[in-house]
Parts: structure tokens; C-alpha cells; sequence
């Protein structure tokens, strides 16, 4: 009965806001490493490093 509770407790919207989740969010991705690219003999297209790659802003870290 315990474990019904608390699940109900924790799938409500105020369980979920007490747990503090905030789902699913995109971040950045600042592609594969130098080193690991030159391993496998590979690199990325001009069109690749200006349309999919940022290195503009820094990756948010994840709390």
C-alpha cells in the first residue's frame, strides 16, 4: 500500500514539482572530439561545422 501511495504522490503535479523534474530538454552539442575524428580517419564537411556544430555559447550544465 506504501508503494501505490507514493507513486501516486510522486506522478501528481505536486510530486512533481517537489522532485524538481523539468522533462526533457535540448542542449548543445559541440560534436565529437578532435582526437576521436582523426582515430577513425573522418572529419566534418564545412556545410557540417557551420550548420550543425556551436561552439559559440557554452554547454549548460545539468543540475
Amino acid at each position: 500500500m506504501r508503494d501505490l501511495t507514493v507513486t501516486g504522490f510522486y506522478t501528481s503535479e505536486i510530486g512533481v514539482k517537489d522532485l524538481g523534474y523539468a522533462g526533457n530538454r535540448p542542449n548543445q552539442w559541440n560534436g565529437v572530439p578532435d582526437e576521436v575524428l582523426k582515430q577513425y580517419g573522418v572529419s566534418y564537411t564545412e556545410k557540417e561545422l557551420k550548420e550543425c556544430l556551436s561552439f559559440d555559447t557554452p554547454t549548460p550544465l545539468a543540475s
